[in-house]
């Protein structure tokens, strides 16, 4: 039994030998198949761009809002009709301001009358009144001095009683009461004109303001264009009553376009006002030129990161439209007569390093590291380590060709 199983054994390491040979010599013989196509490196100019989106902008717009609660008398244009700045649009009714501007003209002839009349003979004559009784007081009150004097000598001679020189005293206290008394009602009636004058002529002002805010109120009774352009909309219709705050027409310039773009603070510095911008129409399948015209000072944080608002004039065209989508095109990079490859023919080691693969003196694939410099996602600029005509290597698409083997197989 012995023998047999070592028999056995024999035959089958006999049998994998042999697959194993044929395995070997079918390797060795089989046609090489060859991973690469050669690619030749090609002096070309590269341009690269920042790229935004955003919509057709009109530059002007005017909203005509009701200012106050009128009717509309007049309307003097239509939807669809060019104007320019300064034509009449509507008129209001303004008849009822007529009226009051009317009464409040008549308010301020009386207030100004009563103004002038109060601060001058009206305050002649009250003041007349008050300064003759303070004369009057201040005579009674000399008087009973002097008469005290005489009162006092008399007595000191002994041609009078006490009695008599005690009255001259009285009559002397009460002069001076009498001319405190009118000294001060001198005081307040001053006070008392002076405040009366100056109601007087807080009702002549107030009287005037009215008027103004009716004068202003009748001008705006007429409604004009504040820039060139077209009726966009109406919203109203002749005799239409308004409320404050309505919206009556607008006006658009559709003259010059603009579009409005996003720039992150990351690509800030490479955009500048009066820089040019190419802006793709997809609606009408074209391009137009457009200026950078003006940049935010500040910024719109979306998604913690900052944004400025960045101003596109576009050229004028007939064909553009408020609200069609547009891509803007902002020059980042423009590279002339640079030695180029494509990017398919860039790899990287794993310390993420470029380089190319090319064919050795023996002809064998072999790799040659190189600097890059930029690339508009179809070629790429080297910088050093290649020259235009030079023969590279690119691996075939399905193929994986390890950095560390350098010979095919």
């Amino acid at each position: 039994m012995k023998g047999k199983k070592s028999k056995k054994k024999v035959i089958i390491l006999l049998l994998v030998l042999a697959i194993a040979a044929v395995i070997v010599y079918t390797s060795l013989n089989r046609p090489k198949v060859d991973v690469y196509t050669e690619e030749t490196v090609k002096t070309r100019d590269i341009t690269t761009y920042f790229s935004f989106s955003g919509n057709i902008e009109a530059k002007d717009i005017q909203e005509v809002i009701s200012k106050n609660t009128l009717s509309i008398q007049k309307l003097y244009v239509k939807e669809g009709e060019p104007v320019a700045e300064g034509d009449l649009l509507l008129e209001l009714d303004s008849n009822a301001i007529t009226l009051n501007l009317e009464q409040a003209k008549s308010n301020i002839n009386i207030a100004r009358i009563n103004y002038e009349k109060t601060r001058t003979t009206g305050k002649e004559q009250q003041m007349l009144q008050v300064t003759t009784a303070l004369s009057n007081a201040q005579l009674s009150f000399d008087n009973a001095e002097d008469n005290l004097e005489r009162m006092r000598e008399l007595f000191e001679a002994g041609s009078i009683a006490k009695v008599d020189l005690d009255q001259a005293q009285a009559a002397l206290d009460n002069a001076l009461i009498a001319l405190e008394s009118a000294q001060k009602n001198c005081g307040l009636a001053e006070a008392s004109i002076d405040q009366t004058i100056q109601t007087a002529h807080e009702q002549l002002v107030q009287a005037e303001a009215s008027y103004s805010l009716l004068e202003e109120q009748l001008d705006d009774t007429k409604i004009y264009a504040e820039i060139s352009g077209e009726i966009d909309e109406i919203y109203v219709e002749e005799g239409d009553s308004l409320s404050m705050g309505t919206k009556i027409l607008s006006i658009v310039n559709y003259n010059d376009p603009e579009v409005t773009i996003k720039v992150d603070e990351y690509d800030l510095a490479a955009v500048a006002v009066g820089e040019e911008a190419i802006v793709s129409v997809s609606a009408l399948g074209k391009e137009v030129s457009g200026t950078v015209s003006d940049i935010s000072r500040q910024a719109v944080v979306i998604n913690n990161v900052s944004y400025f608002p960045t101003t596109i004039t576009l050229e004028s065209n007939e064909e553009l439209r408020v609200g069609m989508s547009v891509e803007v095109r902002i020059l980042n990079h423009n590279v002339e007569s640079a030695a180029t490859i494509s990017m398919t023919a860039l790899q990287f080691d794993q310390e993420n390093k470029p380089f190319v693969y090319y064919r050795d003196a023996e002809g064998n694939a072999a790799e040659k590291y190189v600097t890059v410099g930029v690339n508009d996602g179809n070629i790429v600029q080297i910088t050093e380590g290649l020259a235009p005509d030079e023969t590279i290597l690119v691996p075939k698409a399905g193929s994986y060709t390890p950095f560390y083997m350098m010979e095919e197989g």
